[in-house]
């Protein structure tokens, strides 16, 4: 009877022929007591490859230097093993045993809140035009993380990629709808700077279904106009078309002009991948206007940016320009570096239709490097390709392929198959 009572530490060093020390382990959580079991059942149950020391203090409700401590303690006792610097997983076969009492649904909670409020703040970071979120506060023992800085935001959301993924899927089979509708917010600006098409498709699919749990009209415009872009860009055209059809309906039944402006916004995007620039041009146009008159400042820089690029397309240089230097003028006034870069590369494309290529280079050299400082890739690869088009036109060929090639490394790692074939198409001919 003794031996089914035995502990997951005690059990753990007995295989190694050793009895486990106190040094280091936090008070109240000594190898033979509850709270040892309690918190070690807890983190076998974390979703996701490994869990960074702030996230399991969340979950643990304890701080985080008695995280740290407990967390060392456990890789001591064979039970854990370092993935990364302050990072951690259950090792596969540690021994363990249930343990009543848990409270699971409580650390589930602040685990989910945890991640929320750190993505949150990383968004708001990176930027920090976008609308706030009016997010509940964390639940007692959750202590969401600060990041202090842009590099910082960007480290985080990369290193809590995946786990991200597996803490929505806890989020929804809790149904907690508000916070997987949430969580696709505050991460789809990252997805897109990064490319990550086929997840912005996956967590736009649970917040849509959110949403309408919500019986929310706009948190429904926002999660289909977000399902239809990220549609768009896995060129699912006629689900884009579908999503932002919905979007639309739903809007204009709202009323109001801001979550009207966002669904032709997204349409206009999903018009310019099938090939229809008039159409986009609309859409842009209309957007454009109805965030003006919805205050948003930020999204009408970027609206207008979007008419002067089809308007470049379709050949009316004249008119191209005015919009895309409006668009500047109100980015650069708001501090808004992405809808600056954006209106950058956009000007280097008239430039270059125009035949001032000399204006071209300057402009998308610009818009590069605020793409990279943004860490912005998706954007940065469009920036790169275009520049490399520049410099062919003025015979700077090393240059050229330079920036093909970088271009072309993106677009492969972004899946962006289209755009790939053509930049190989250029290379080939400049080889």
């Amino acid at each position: 009877m003794a031996a089914a009572h035995t502990t997951v530490s005690a059990r753990a060093n007995a295989s190694r022929g050793t009895t486990p020390a106190d040094e280091g382990t936090p008070p109240g959580y000594g190898p033979t007591s509850h709270a040892y079991q309690h918190a070690f059942h807890l983190l076998r149950r974390v979703p996701g490859p490994d869990i960074a020391v702030p996230a399991a203090a969340s979950l643990l409700a304890i701080d985080a230097d008695r995280t740290g401590a407990l967390l060392d303690r456990f890789v001591a006792d064979g039970l854990c093993e370092r993935t990364a610097p302050g990072r951690f997983r259950v090792r596969p076969k540690a021994p363990h045993r249930a343990v009543a009492g848990c409270g699971d649904g409580a650390a589930r909670r602040r685990l989910v809140d945890h991640y929320l409020h750190t993505a949150y703040r990383a968004d708001r970071i990176i930027a920090p035009h976008r609308p706030k979120l009016p997010l509940a506060s964390a639940g007692a023992g959750c202590a969401p993380e600060e990041p202090a800085s842009r590099e910082a935001a960007l480290e985080w959301l990369d290193a809590e990629h995946t786990t991200l993924i597996a803490v929505r899927g806890l989020a929804r089979d809790a149904s907690r709808h508000l916070a997987v509708f949430q969580l696709a917010n505050c991460l789809n600006g990252h997805y897109v700077r990064r490319g990550h098409t086929e997840e912005q498709l996956a967590q736009w699919a649970d917040a849509v279904r959110a949403a309408h749990a919500l019986g929310d009209p706009e948190a429904q415009i926002t999660a289909h106009r977000y399902a239809g872009q990220a549609a768009s860009r896995a060129g699912r055209h006629t689900a884009a078309v579908a999503q932002l059809g919905r979007a639309v309906r739903i809007a204009e039944r709202h009323g109001e002009p801001g979550p009207q402006a966002w669904a032709y916004y997204i349409f206009a995007w999903v018009e310019e991948m099938a090939g229809r620039d008039e159409e986009a041009l609309g859409h842009a146009v209309c957007a454009a206007g109805l965030f003006r008159r919805a205050g948003e400042r930020g999204a009408e820089a970027d609206a207008l940016n979007a008419a002067g690029w089809y308007y470049t397309r379709l050949g009316d240089l004249v008119r191209a320009k005015e919009y895309c230097t409006r668009a500047l003028g109100i980015a650069r006034e708001h501090r808004y570096h992405g809808g600056e870069a954006a209106a950058l590369d956009s000007l280097g494309l008239l430039a270059q239709r125009a035949g001032r290529h000399d204006e071209a280079l300057a402009s998308y050299g610009a818009a590069l490097g605020l793409c990279r400082d943004l860490g912005n890739t998706y954007q940065e690869a469009g920036a790169l390709d275009r520049l490399g088009d520049s410099y062919a036109a003025v015979g700077r060929l090393d240059e050229a392929r330079d920036a093909w090639a970088q271009a072309l490394s993106l677009y492969r790692l972004q899946r962006r198959l289209n755009e790939a074939r053509a930049t190989e198409q250029r290379l080939e001919k400049v080889s």
